[in-house]
């Protein structure tokens, strides 16, 4: 066999025949790989949990799965686990589209974060329609938690118990079905932890909510909550932002914000991010090379600021949605949106890498 040697700083590739007539080959310029410095996936490289919220619809597509699958390691149900879903009656449940969820998260090794138990705007419309007291009301909804909570208990790992709660500035919504039949609906809102905790101790209990770091007063709300469970006894393990935020949205701010919430020693969940690029919904709107960039670069200030808080207190981040192609804020905020880390064709966006870049090494 002829001897073969590598000569790795030559800039072409050629053959000599030597004075013994054996063959010297010499390589173009091979690179050696540093495999400590090849980049991993989000889900990979994180020491908590990275979630994406999905939808039995969207499973169908195998390149979304795939995208889902090797790249996060949490789901949240995006509509499927929230009550008017799956409370059909007094005591009737469909649950196919959450258990196939469930399902799927087991056979993908992922956890899933159970959203959301309580919600003003989820109540069926056979129970908005009971007009029941505030004894029959609690009754029932206890019923819901408890069987819901129980059918999932040990596959669902963390729930949103409560969702929403107060309006802007931090008082309590008046809108929907609660504040109207309850005295005190603070109280009732931790009865309905203590019914969740009751039907699966082991799972983590959350409160989530929007705006939370830029509003200080609705933060405030959040933490009196919080110190009165504490007091009277209501499990909480900790608090869910959803991350809803503008490009253009002020970073000292968010910061500020956010270790006030941390303040509280509790579990942090940014639990529904996306950055809305086109602030000013312009029809003409262009998701330039300049714009990715200050997308990268919220990603990467979101995920560093979150790497700060204690090991004790970092739960999980949660995309809302998996590409741009899926968003909500397409429908909602403006046709020209494109707030998630993939785009339409499943490809790493500059974001992608911001959130990658932003996480300990």
């Amino acid at each position: 066999m002829k001897p073969i040697y590598l000569i790795l700083s030559t800039l072409v590739l050629f053959s000599l025949a030597s004075c013994n007539n054996e063959e010297v080959i010499f390589i173009k310029n091979t690179p050696v790989v540093d495999t400590t410095q090849v980049a991993s996936t989000i889900g990979e490289k994180a020491t908590f949990s990275i979630g994406a919220a999905t939808s039995v619809s969207a499973l169908n597509s195998t390149i979304y799965s795939n995208t889902l699958s090797a790249n996060f390691t949490q789901i949240t149900a995006e509509y499927e686990m929230k009550m008017a879903r799956i409370w059909t009656g007094p005591n009737n449940y469909s649950w196919t589209a959450a258990d196939a969820l469930v399902t799927y998260a087991e056979t993908h090794n992922m956890d899933v974060h159970g959203h959301t138990l309580v919600w003003y705007n989820s109540f069926p419309e056979w129970f908005k329609t009971a007009n029941y007291d505030s004894a029959a009301f609690e009754t029932n909804v206890k019923n819901y938690i408890t069987a819901v909570v129980t059918r999932y208990k040990g596959r669902v790992k963390s729930w949103d118990v409560a969702n929403e709660v107060f309006a802007d500035g931090g008082g309590l919504r008046a809108e929907g079905t609660i504040k109207p039949v309850f005295q005190d609906p603070i109280a009732f809102y931790g009865r309905c932890f203590q019914y969740a905790r009751a039907a699966d101790p082991d799972a983590k209990l959350f409160y989530n909510d929007y705006s939370v770091v830029i509003d200080a007063g609705k933060r405030n709300a959040m933490k009196k909550m919080a110190t009165r469970f504490a007091q009277e006894g209501y499990p909480i393990d900790g608090f869910g932002d959803q991350f809803h935020y503008r490009v253009s949205t002020d970073k000292n701010t968010i910061k500020t914000g956010f270790n006030d919430l941390a303040s509280t020693g509790l579990l942090i969940h940014l639990s529904e991010l996306d950055i809305i690029m086109n602030v000013n919904k312009l029809d003409n709107y262009e998701f330039t090379a300049t714009e990715q960039e200050k997308q990268y670069t919220s990603y990467r200030f979101i995920v560093e600021m979150y790497e700060k808080l204690p090991a004790a207190q970092k739960f999980a981040i949660t995309t809302w949605g998996v590409s741009d192609n899926s968003t909500w804020l397409t429908g909602w905020w403006h046709p020209k949106e494109y707030p998630l880390l993939f785009d339409a064709n499943y490809q790493k966006k500059r974001a992608y890498y911001g959130f990658l870049d932003g996480l300990k090494k």
